[in-house]
């Protein structure tokens, strides 16, 4: 290819991206009233057209399965918290306090 071929293709394609990059406008950023209103939209329609709602059962079940979870556990915590209490009223009053300082 003579040389002069591989110039004007050169020069073609930096005309190109010359012309393409002329094309290009600067975007204003967008204000906070259209950020809000596009946040707003966007969760609208993540909840009402593509959550996956449980069940009227499914719901039910899941919240006796929370209650007794909570319950479980308040009763471990109850159980704990008496013992260690139980076992520090033990030490605080099974040995006799020594002064400090004399």
């Amino acid at each position: 290819m003579p040389d002069g071929v591989a110039a004007r293709g050169a020069a073609k394609a930096k005309a190109e991206k010359a012309k393409a990059e002329k094309g290009k406008t600067e975007r204003k950023p967008d204000s906070i009233f259209t950020k809000i209103n596009r946040f707003l939209h966007e969760s609208y329609v993540e909840v009402v057209k593509k959550a996956a709602w449980p069940t009227w059962p499914d719901l039910k079940r899941f919240t006796l399965v929370v209650i007794v979870a909570v319950v479980v556990v308040g009763l471990w915590i109850a159980g704990l918290d008496s013992i260690l209490t139980h076992l520090t009223k033990a030490i605080k009053f099974g040995t006799p306090a020594t002064p400090v300082g004399r």
